[in-house]
C-alpha cells in the first residue's frame, strides 16, 4: 500500500512539474519577448491642393398628368430629344480623346401624387440626364441648349487619374514624414534603432473641395432669353490628403 501511496505522490508531483515548465517555456517565447519592448505609435499627413478639373452638370424634366403612361411619354419624349440634341460628332470626339464628353441618363421615376384628403390626384415624374469631362466649355454650352431640361445641379471634381496621381505623391510626403518621426523619437528616447510594425494608409477627404461647391439650382423653366445661353461656370480646389499610421518597437 505504501509503494502504491508513493508511485502516486510521484506521479503527481511530475504531473505538475511538466506543467509548470510548459507555462514557463510559453512565457519566454520569441514572439512575447517580441512584444515586451516598448513600443510608440506614430501618425503623419501631407497634402496637396489640386485644381478641379472634371466638371459634372445635372439636367432635370419634371411632368405631370392624370396617368402613369401618360407621365412616363412625356419623359421619354423630352429625354429623347435631349440625347439626340447631346450627341457629340464622332469626329469631334477623337480630337482629343482625354476631353470626350460624357453623356448618361440618371433617375426616371413615376410616383402618385395624392390631395389632401389622401385620394389619387395625378401622376408626378422626374427624369434625369448629366453632362460631364474635362471640356468645359462644350459642357457648359450643350447644358445651355439643351431644350425641355433645367439644370439642377453643377458639380467640380479631381478626374480619378488626377487623384491618383496626386495620391501617389502626397503618399511619398507622408512617409518621409512618419519616417522622421519615428527616427526623432528613437534619438530622444535613447534608443539605437526602431523596427517598423503594423502600418495602415488612408485618404480622409481625398478630393474634398474647398474651392466653389456643388450648386443646387432652381427647378423651373428657363426664360427664351436664357435658353441657349452656356452656364456659367469656375472650377476651385479640392484637397488630396494621405495618412500614414503605424507601430514602431523601439531597440
Amino acid at each position: 500500500m505504501r509503494t502504491r501511496h508513493r508511485l502516486a505522490t510521484l506521479t503527481l508531483l511530475l504531473s505538475l512539474l511538466c506543467a509548470e515548465v510548459q507555462a514557463q517555456s510559453a512565457l519566454v517565447s520569441p514572439e512575447r519577448l517580441l512584444g515586451t519592448g516598448p513600443s510608440a505609435h506614430l501618425s503623419a499627413s501631407a497634402t496637396a491642393q489640386v485644381q478641379q478639373d472634371w466638371l459634372v452638370i445635372r439636367l432635370t424634366v419634371q411632368k405631370e398628368g392624370a396617368s402613369a403612361p401618360l407621365v412616363q411619354t412625356q419623359l421619354k419624349n423630352v429625354m429623347s430629344a435631349a440625347l439626340s440634341q447631346a450627341q457629340v460628332p464622332e469626329r469631334v470626339q477623337n480630337e482629343n480623346p482625354s476631353q470626350a464628353l460624357q453623356i448618361s441618363t440618371g433617375q426616371l421615376q413615376v410616383s402618385p401624387r395624392y390631395s389632401n384628403e389622401g385620394k389619387l390626384s395625378g401622376w408626378i415624374g422626374v427624369a434625369e440626364l448629366m453632362v460631364q469631362g474635362r471640356d468645359f466649355e462644350r459642357i457648359t454650352a450643350l447644358a445651355g441648349r439643351l431644350s425641355g431640361l433645367t439644370v439642377s445641379q453643377v458639380e467640380w471634381k479631381i478626374s480619378p487619374e488626377l487623384l491618383a496621381q496626386n495620391e501617389t505623391k502626397v503618399q511619398g510626403q507622408a512617409v518621409a514624414q512618419w519616417r522622421a518621426k519615428a527616427d526623432a523619437l528613437t534619438q530622444q528616447l535613447g534608443f539605437k534603432r526602431y523596427s517598423i510594425g503594423e502600418v495602415t494608409l488612408g485618404s480622409p477627404g481625398s478630393g474634398q473641395s474647398f474651392g466653389p461647391r456643388a450648386m443646387p439650382m432652381a427647378m423651373m423653366d428657363a426664360s427664351p432669353d436664357a435658353r441657349g445661353a452656356p452656364i456659367p461656370v469656375q472650377a476651385g480646389l479640392a484637397q488630396v490628403t494621405v495618412v500614414v499610421s503605424g507601430h514602431v518597437l523601439l531597440q
